[in-house]
Protein backbone atom coordinates (compact mmCIF):
# COMPACT_ATOMS: atom_id res chain seq x y z
CA UNK A 1 0.00 0.00 0.00
CA UNK A 2 3.18 2.08 -0.24
CA UNK A 3 2.79 2.76 3.46
CA UNK A 4 5.68 5.08 3.80
CA UNK A 5 4.91 7.35 0.99
CA UNK A 6 1.29 7.58 2.26
CA UNK A 7 2.92 9.00 5.32
CA UNK A 8 5.02 11.32 4.25
CA UNK A 9 1.48 13.13 1.98
CA UNK A 10 -0.13 13.24 5.21
CA UNK A 11 2.28 14.86 7.47
CA UNK A 12 3.92 17.71 5.22
CA UNK A 13 1.24 20.02 4.68
CA UNK A 14 0.26 23.06 6.94
CA UNK A 15 -2.97 23.51 8.09
CA UNK A 16 -3.79 26.33 6.06
CA UNK A 17 -6.18 25.95 2.78
CA UNK A 18 -5.75 28.22 -0.03
CA UNK A 19 -7.70 28.33 -3.26
CA UNK A 20 -7.20 29.59 -6.69
CA UNK A 21 -9.54 32.10 -5.79
CA UNK A 22 -8.88 35.36 -5.17
CA UNK A 23 -10.00 36.96 -1.67
CA UNK A 24 -11.82 39.65 -3.27
CA UNK A 25 -15.29 39.68 -2.85
CA UNK A 26 -17.07 38.59 -6.36
CA UNK A 27 -20.03 40.54 -7.94
CA UNK A 28 -22.63 38.41 -9.67
CA UNK A 29 -23.79 39.08 -12.91
CA UNK A 30 -27.52 38.91 -13.74
CA UNK A 31 -28.83 37.03 -15.49
CA UNK A 32 -26.51 34.26 -16.75
CA UNK A 33 -25.88 33.40 -20.18
CA UNK A 34 -26.98 29.73 -21.08
CA UNK A 35 -24.74 27.45 -20.00
CA UNK A 36 -24.73 25.60 -22.85
CA UNK A 37 -24.38 28.25 -25.87
CA UNK A 38 -21.54 30.05 -23.43
CA UNK A 39 -19.69 26.66 -24.14
CA UNK A 40 -19.88 26.37 -27.70
CA UNK A 41 -18.48 30.00 -27.95
CA UNK A 42 -15.83 29.34 -25.36
CA UNK A 43 -14.56 25.95 -27.70
CA UNK A 44 -14.27 28.53 -30.17
CA UNK A 45 -12.22 31.18 -27.99
CA UNK A 46 -9.50 28.17 -26.59
CA UNK A 47 -9.69 26.73 -30.26
CA UNK A 48 -8.31 30.01 -31.88
CA UNK A 49 -5.80 30.01 -28.86
CA UNK A 50 -4.27 27.05 -29.45
CA UNK A 51 -3.85 28.04 -33.37
CA UNK A 52 -2.10 30.83 -32.71
CA UNK A 53 0.27 30.51 -29.43
CA UNK A 54 3.12 28.10 -29.05
CA UNK A 55 5.44 26.98 -26.44
CA UNK A 56 9.08 26.71 -26.04
CA UNK A 57 9.06 22.97 -25.65
CA UNK A 58 12.39 22.54 -27.41
CA UNK A 59 13.68 24.41 -24.47
CA UNK A 60 12.06 22.38 -22.32
CA UNK A 61 13.44 19.07 -23.56
CA UNK A 62 16.74 19.99 -23.72
CA UNK A 63 16.94 20.99 -19.59
CA UNK A 64 19.29 19.12 -17.68
CA UNK A 65 16.68 19.90 -14.70
CA UNK A 66 13.14 18.92 -13.75
CA UNK A 67 11.05 21.38 -15.72
CA UNK A 68 9.35 24.16 -13.28
CA UNK A 69 6.09 26.47 -14.98
CA UNK A 70 8.64 29.06 -14.81
CA UNK A 71 10.01 27.22 -17.81
CA UNK A 72 7.37 27.19 -19.91
CA UNK A 73 6.89 29.76 -22.41
CA UNK A 74 3.55 30.82 -23.94
CA UNK A 75 4.15 32.93 -27.40
CA UNK A 76 1.48 34.09 -29.82
CA UNK A 77 2.07 33.64 -33.39
CA UNK A 78 0.85 36.63 -35.37
CA UNK A 79 -0.28 36.30 -38.71
CA UNK A 80 2.42 36.28 -41.20
CA UNK A 81 4.85 34.92 -38.77
CA UNK A 82 6.38 31.62 -39.20
CA UNK A 83 6.60 29.11 -36.18
CA UNK A 84 9.68 29.33 -34.46
CA UNK A 85 12.35 26.31 -34.38
CA UNK A 86 12.15 24.25 -31.31
CA UNK A 87 8.44 25.21 -30.34
CA UNK A 88 5.40 23.58 -30.77
CA UNK A 89 2.03 24.85 -31.65
CA UNK A 90 -0.44 24.48 -28.67
CA UNK A 91 -3.28 22.43 -31.37
CA UNK A 92 -0.99 19.94 -32.20
CA UNK A 93 -0.50 19.18 -28.41
CA UNK A 94 -3.24 19.62 -26.31
CA UNK A 95 -5.60 17.13 -25.36
CA UNK A 96 -9.32 17.08 -25.43
CA UNK A 97 -11.13 16.01 -23.12
CA UNK A 98 -14.99 15.48 -21.51
CA UNK A 99 -16.99 16.39 -17.94
CA UNK A 100 -20.66 17.15 -16.96
CA UNK A 101 -20.94 20.19 -14.39
CA UNK A 102 -24.19 21.68 -13.38
CA UNK A 103 -25.92 19.86 -15.91
CA UNK A 104 -24.22 20.96 -19.00
CA UNK A 105 -21.43 19.06 -20.87
CA UNK A 106 -17.97 20.12 -21.17
CA UNK A 107 -15.28 20.39 -23.18
CA UNK A 108 -11.44 20.91 -21.69
CA UNK A 109 -7.92 20.74 -22.23
CA UNK A 110 -4.51 19.83 -21.10
CA UNK A 111 -1.16 19.89 -22.14
CA UNK A 112 1.33 17.06 -20.11
CA UNK A 113 4.75 17.67 -20.00
CA UNK A 114 5.40 15.10 -17.50
CA UNK A 115 2.51 13.38 -15.82
CA UNK A 116 4.42 12.82 -12.28
CA UNK A 117 5.83 9.75 -10.56
CA UNK A 118 3.54 9.86 -7.20
CA UNK A 119 0.19 9.06 -6.58
CA UNK A 120 -2.73 10.94 -8.40
CA UNK A 121 -5.23 13.06 -5.65
CA UNK A 122 -9.21 12.15 -5.04
CA UNK A 123 -10.86 15.22 -7.10
CA UNK A 124 -12.07 16.07 -2.91
CA UNK A 125 -8.26 15.97 -1.59
CA UNK A 126 -6.10 18.93 -0.66
CA UNK A 127 -3.63 19.01 -2.83
CA UNK A 128 -0.15 21.15 -2.93
CA UNK A 129 0.81 23.02 -5.96
CA UNK A 130 2.50 25.80 -7.92
CA UNK A 131 0.96 27.70 -9.91
CA UNK A 132 0.22 30.74 -12.04
CA UNK A 133 -3.11 31.92 -13.88
CA UNK A 134 -3.77 33.42 -16.94
CA UNK A 135 -5.90 34.44 -19.40
CA UNK A 136 -6.25 34.01 -23.05
CA UNK A 137 -4.81 37.82 -23.51
CA UNK A 138 -1.71 36.47 -21.80
CA UNK A 139 -2.96 38.70 -19.19
CA UNK A 140 -1.72 37.29 -15.57
CA UNK A 141 -4.48 37.52 -12.53
CA UNK A 142 -2.97 34.83 -9.76
CA UNK A 143 0.10 33.04 -8.85
CA UNK A 144 1.60 31.45 -6.22
CA UNK A 145 5.16 32.73 -4.67
CA UNK A 146 5.50 29.51 -3.04
CA UNK A 147 3.53 25.59 -2.96
CA UNK A 148 0.18 26.50 -1.86
CA UNK A 149 -2.26 23.74 -0.72
CA UNK A 150 -5.96 23.70 -2.35
CA UNK A 151 -8.79 22.12 -0.50
CA UNK A 152 -10.04 20.50 -4.02
CA UNK A 153 -13.83 21.01 -3.32
CA UNK A 154 -13.38 24.90 -2.51
CA UNK A 155 -11.80 25.56 -6.06
CA UNK A 156 -13.15 25.88 -9.33
CA UNK A 157 -14.83 22.69 -11.29
CA UNK A 158 -11.86 22.52 -13.86
CA UNK A 159 -8.91 21.92 -10.77
CA UNK A 160 -10.93 18.77 -9.30
CA UNK A 161 -11.17 17.40 -12.80
CA UNK A 162 -8.03 17.76 -13.91
CA UNK A 163 -5.46 17.59 -10.93
CA UNK A 164 -6.55 14.03 -10.37
CA UNK A 165 -5.36 13.24 -13.88
CA UNK A 166 -1.78 14.01 -12.67
CA UNK A 167 0.66 12.43 -10.01
CA UNK A 168 2.67 13.60 -7.35
CA UNK A 169 6.13 14.08 -6.57
CA UNK A 170 7.81 10.79 -5.61
CA UNK A 171 10.04 11.76 -3.15
CA UNK A 172 10.92 15.19 -1.74
CA UNK A 173 14.54 16.94 0.11
CA UNK A 174 14.16 19.87 2.97
CA UNK A 175 16.93 22.23 2.54
CA UNK A 176 18.89 24.33 4.23
CA UNK A 177 16.60 27.41 4.54
CA UNK A 178 13.25 24.75 5.60
CA UNK A 179 12.48 25.12 2.49
CA UNK A 180 11.14 21.63 0.51
CA UNK A 181 12.21 20.34 -2.57
CA UNK A 182 10.39 17.82 -4.88
CA UNK A 183 11.24 15.47 -7.77
CA UNK A 184 9.21 13.93 -10.59
CA UNK A 185 5.84 16.27 -9.96
CA UNK A 186 3.00 16.43 -12.49
CA UNK A 187 3.34 19.77 -14.29
CA UNK A 188 1.40 20.51 -17.17
CA UNK A 189 -1.53 22.81 -18.01
CA UNK A 190 -5.13 23.17 -17.91
CA UNK A 191 -7.21 25.28 -20.26
CA UNK A 192 -10.65 25.80 -19.16
CA UNK A 193 -14.14 26.75 -20.35
CA UNK A 194 -15.89 29.76 -18.09
CA UNK A 195 -18.01 27.15 -16.88
CA UNK A 196 -15.89 25.40 -15.63
CA UNK A 197 -14.07 28.23 -14.04
CA UNK A 198 -16.26 31.37 -13.00
CA UNK A 199 -18.88 31.91 -15.61
CA UNK A 200 -20.94 34.99 -14.86
CA UNK A 201 -18.88 35.81 -11.91
CA UNK A 202 -16.53 38.60 -12.01
CA UNK A 203 -13.31 38.41 -9.81
CA UNK A 204 -10.18 40.75 -9.20
CA UNK A 205 -8.21 40.69 -12.81
CA UNK A 206 -10.91 38.23 -13.66
CA UNK A 207 -13.85 39.48 -16.29
CA UNK A 208 -16.93 37.56 -16.74
CA UNK A 209 -17.26 34.58 -18.70
CA UNK A 210 -13.58 34.36 -19.35
CA UNK A 211 -11.84 31.30 -20.73
CA UNK A 212 -8.99 30.31 -18.07
CA UNK A 213 -5.39 28.89 -18.25
CA UNK A 214 -3.68 27.67 -15.55
CA UNK A 215 0.22 26.20 -15.57
CA UNK A 216 1.27 24.18 -12.42
CA UNK A 217 3.05 21.60 -11.06
CA UNK A 218 1.32 18.96 -8.46
CA UNK A 219 3.93 18.36 -5.60
CA UNK A 220 1.68 16.62 -2.61
CA UNK A 221 -1.69 15.44 -1.71
CA UNK A 222 -4.12 14.71 1.66
CA UNK A 223 -6.62 12.73 1.44
CA UNK A 224 -9.08 14.54 2.88
CA UNK A 225 -12.03 13.47 5.22
CA UNK A 226 -13.85 17.15 6.01
CA UNK A 227 -16.19 15.88 9.05
CA UNK A 228 -13.87 13.23 10.71
CA UNK A 229 -16.22 10.76 10.81
CA UNK A 230 -13.78 8.03 9.28
CA UNK A 231 -15.24 8.13 6.07
CA UNK A 232 -13.22 9.60 3.22
CA UNK A 233 -14.40 12.59 1.52
CA UNK A 234 -14.04 11.44 -1.83
CA UNK A 235 -16.08 8.00 -0.75
CA UNK A 236 -18.75 10.57 0.33
CA UNK A 237 -19.44 11.83 -3.59
CA UNK A 238 -22.53 9.06 -3.39
CA UNK A 239 -24.31 9.87 -6.90
CA UNK A 240 -20.04 10.11 -8.24
CA UNK A 241 -20.88 13.26 -9.77
CA UNK A 242 -17.25 15.07 -8.59
CA UNK A 243 -19.34 17.39 -6.44
CA UNK A 244 -19.26 16.41 -2.70
CA UNK A 245 -22.12 19.51 -2.26
CA UNK A 246 -24.57 17.61 -3.91
CA UNK A 247 -24.63 14.25 -1.80
CA UNK A 248 -27.28 14.38 1.46
CA UNK A 249 -28.60 11.31 2.17
CA UNK A 250 -30.81 13.07 5.51
CA UNK A 251 -31.54 16.14 3.42
CA UNK A 252 -30.57 18.28 6.50
CA UNK A 253 -28.65 21.38 5.56
CA UNK A 254 -25.21 19.65 5.66
CA UNK A 255 -23.90 17.40 2.64
CA UNK A 256 -22.61 14.11 3.45
CA UNK A 257 -18.95 15.45 3.59
CA UNK A 258 -19.03 17.75 5.98
CA UNK A 259 -22.21 16.31 8.35
CA UNK A 260 -21.21 13.78 11.39
CA UNK A 261 -24.50 12.15 10.96
CA UNK A 262 -25.45 11.18 6.98
CA UNK A 263 -27.96 9.35 7.90
CA UNK A 264 -29.74 11.64 10.62
CA UNK A 265 -30.53 8.70 13.20
CA UNK A 266 -28.78 10.65 16.11
CA UNK A 267 -25.95 8.31 15.76
CA UNK A 268 -22.69 9.87 14.64
CA UNK A 269 -21.20 8.23 11.42
CA UNK A 270 -18.25 7.24 13.28
CA UNK A 271 -20.17 4.92 14.99
CA UNK A 272 -22.02 3.30 12.80
CA UNK A 273 -18.82 1.62 11.24
CA UNK A 274 -16.57 -0.58 12.50
CA UNK A 275 -13.14 0.57 13.35
CA UNK A 276 -10.07 -0.84 14.72
CA UNK A 277 -6.82 1.02 15.80
CA UNK A 278 -3.13 0.56 15.24
CA UNK A 279 -0.20 1.86 17.01
CA UNK A 280 3.51 1.23 16.71
CA UNK A 281 6.84 3.02 17.42
CA UNK A 282 7.59 3.48 13.91
CA UNK A 283 6.43 3.74 10.16
CA UNK A 284 8.14 0.36 9.35
CA UNK A 285 6.13 -1.49 12.49
CA UNK A 286 2.92 -0.01 11.56
CA UNK A 287 3.54 -1.15 7.82
CA UNK A 288 4.15 -4.38 9.55
CA UNK A 289 0.94 -4.51 11.35
CA UNK A 290 -1.56 -3.52 8.36
CA UNK A 291 0.14 -6.07 5.94
CA UNK A 292 -1.66 -8.38 8.14
CA UNK A 293 -4.84 -7.66 7.18
CA UNK A 294 -3.84 -7.65 3.18
CA UNK A 295 -5.90 -8.39 1.19
CA UNK A 296 -8.40 -5.70 2.39
CA UNK A 297 -11.88 -6.68 1.40
CA UNK A 298 -14.20 -4.36 -0.35
CA UNK A 299 -16.06 -2.39 2.18
CA UNK A 300 -12.54 -1.87 4.47
CA UNK A 301 -9.72 0.79 3.89
CA UNK A 302 -7.21 2.48 6.53
CA UNK A 303 -7.29 5.48 7.50
CA UNK A 304 -4.53 8.25 6.90
CA UNK A 305 -1.72 7.90 8.93
CA UNK A 306 -1.47 10.61 12.13
CA UNK A 307 1.65 10.76 14.33
CA UNK A 308 1.08 11.36 17.87
CA UNK A 309 2.67 13.81 20.37
CA UNK A 310 5.02 10.76 21.82
CA UNK A 311 5.70 10.04 18.67
CA UNK A 312 3.82 7.58 17.96
CA UNK A 313 2.50 6.55 14.39
CA UNK A 314 -1.16 5.36 13.98
CA UNK A 315 -4.10 4.65 11.45
CA UNK A 316 -7.34 2.87 12.11
CA UNK A 317 -8.58 -0.35 9.84
CA UNK A 318 -12.36 0.71 8.36
CA UNK A 319 -15.05 -1.85 7.64
CA UNK A 320 -18.05 -0.26 6.56
CA UNK A 321 -20.99 -2.62 7.97
CA UNK A 322 -24.44 -3.63 6.92
CA UNK A 323 -26.17 -5.30 9.73
CA UNK A 324 -29.56 -5.34 8.08
CA UNK A 325 -27.59 -7.14 4.70
CA UNK A 326 -29.88 -4.82 2.64
CA UNK A 327 -27.20 -3.29 0.60
CA UNK A 328 -27.02 0.16 2.62
CA UNK A 329 -24.37 0.58 4.78
CA UNK A 330 -24.87 1.33 8.72
CA UNK A 331 -23.92 5.06 8.29
CA UNK A 332 -26.19 5.48 5.49
CA UNK A 333 -29.30 3.80 6.39
CA UNK A 334 -31.58 5.64 9.05
CA UNK A 335 -33.17 2.44 9.62
CA UNK A 336 -30.17 0.54 11.06
CA UNK A 337 -27.69 2.05 13.67
CA UNK A 338 -25.39 -0.61 13.66
CA UNK A 339 -22.14 -0.93 15.96
CA UNK A 340 -22.58 2.12 18.21
CA UNK A 341 -19.59 0.88 20.06
CA UNK A 342 -16.87 2.92 18.60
Amino acid sequence: MKFKHYFFIILVFSLVVFTCQPDDEQVQVAPPRDRVEQQLDDIDTLQVYFNTHYYNSGAIDALSSYPTIADIEISELNDGETLPPDTTLLIDVVEEKQTVFRDTDYTYYTLTLNEGAGENPHFSDQVRVNYEGFLTTGVTFDASVTSVDIDLPSAIAGWNRILPQFKTANQYTTNSDGTVSFENYGIGMMFLPSGLAYFNNAVAGIPTYSCLIFKFELQQYKIMDHDNDYIPSYMEDIDADLDVFSDNTDGDNLSNFIDGDDDGDGYSTYREVYSTELTAGSLEDLEAQTLAFEPLDSDQFFTPVQQGDDGSYSTKLITLEDSNANGIPNYLDAEDTGTLDN
